[in-house]
């Protein structure tokens, strides 16, 4: 993680959703979405396993989504 970085950096967000496969733990979808939306990307694990608790299939079927929009040109 980058020291200087925000918590929520409105410039660091970009035009289109890109998996992150440099930051990836897993399949880097919550790393890509951090990117994406500016986030830090522990913050955005932190509420990916929360989302993952409290809704298990929902969360899993979004995940999955993200993973193949991750992946298209």
């Amino acid at each position: 993680m980058n020291p200087t970085r925000r918590f929520f950096d409105a410039s660091a967000a970009q035009g289109k959703f890109r998996r992150n496969h440099g930051s990836a733990v897993f399949m880097g979808v919550c790393a890509g979405v951090a990117d994406y939306l500016g986030l830090d990307r522990t913050v955005v694990r932190l509420v990916a396993l929360l989302m993952l608790w409290l809704a298990a299939v929902p969360t899993l079927l979004l995940y999955l989504l993200l993973v193949w929009l991750g992946d298209t040109p």
